[in-house]
């Protein structure tokens, strides 16, 4: 059984990434998560992406919360810390850089 260092929240929201993939062209996407953790989230996409490789992730609505109500778009950079092969997709873990995300079970 693997331990994890953070609890993961099942999801499928729609998440905006951003930067160039492993052959260095830049691409602008949408994709579905698989899970998201206070550090990170994990994805599905067609794209291959290099290892450490840095995006900008936005995610709507998951952001700080707005004094005129609702919450704001979550926007970070993140790390690929992994890249498996999921069907005709890469599974791809990133790890947020210099923030975290608010996660409710």
């Amino acid at each position: 059984m693997q331990r994890r260092s953070e609890p993961r929240v099942e999801s499928g929201d729609e998440v905006r990434i951003k930067g160039a993939d492993a052959r260095g062209v830049n691409f602008d996407e949408r994709a579905r998560t698989v899970n998201m953790s206070a550090h990170g989230l994990a994805l599905l996409t067609p794209r291959d992406l290099a290892h450490a490789a840095t995006l900008t992730v936005s995610i709507r609505g998951r952001g700080e919360s707005r004094r005129i109500g609702g919450r704001a778009d979550f926007l970070a950079q993140a790390m690929v810390t992994y890249v498996f092969p999921d069907g005709d997709l890469n599974r791809v873990g990133l790890q947020f850089i210099g923030t975290t995300l608010a996660i409710q079970a």
